[in-house]
């Protein structure tokens, strides 16, 4: 990627995890930022570093997951920046089996995971908040059981789930996997407890 590239990406990802209206996906990744808005930016320099690294795009995808207000300097100059993008390809090159050794955490009766119950969180989404289920797999369990729109309804106020929602959703469409595999792997894993 160029840096002018970079900088186009980095608009697009930013709008896309901090708007509610921006779609990364309805947009292909486009951005109003111009080459003159672009050539006239005191923090180019970091967009020319940053165009340098192997994969900015997922660089950038994985931080802003962790913070959605990433500063482009942040991304460029920082090791922690690194670490996260780091944790993240693998994760998301080894999908399956960490989703695998994470649902291990649920509770053993499936449908109980999901369930908002006296309005506190369900055992899914705070496992999630305590950091023993990725952000990845949270994401397929809500796709494959298709609760969102259950706790959109039953947690409807609730400020942590306002902001986690919301990630989830802007995150959904990044994520690949084979969803019959994972059913099948679920099904298995499940039907024994």
């Amino acid at each position: 990627m160029t840096p002018y590239e970079v900088y186009k990406d980095y608009l697009a990802l930013r709008n896309h995890f901090n708007q509610p209206g921006y779609d990364y996906f309805k947009y292909q990744g486009k951005s109003s930022g111009s080459v003159a808005a672009f050539e006239k930016r005191k923090d180019k320099l970091f967009f020319q570093k940053l165009a340098k690294h192997t994969d900015p795009h997922g660089l950038m995808l994985a931080n802003f997951l962790v913070n959605p207000k990433t500063w482009i300097k942040d991304l460029a100059y920082s090791d922690d920046a690194q670490k996260v993008y780091e944790t993240w390809l693998k994760r998301s090159q080894s999908l399956t089996y960490a989703i695998k050794n994470e649902v291990r955490k649920l509770d053993p009766e499936f449908n109980k995971n999901f369930l908002v119950e006296d309005s506190e969180h369900p055992i899914a989404l705070r496992l999630y908040i305590t950091g023993d289920i990725s952000i990845e797999t949270l994401v397929v369990l809500i796709d494959i059981t298709g609760c969102l729109g259950y706790w959109n309804r039953n947690m409807d106020g609730d400020v942590i789930w306002k902001d986690i929602g919301m990630r989830l959703n802007k995150y959904k469409p990044f994520v690949k996997y084979d969803k019959e595999r994972i059913k099948n792997v679920l099904v298995d894993m499940f039907s024994e407890s």
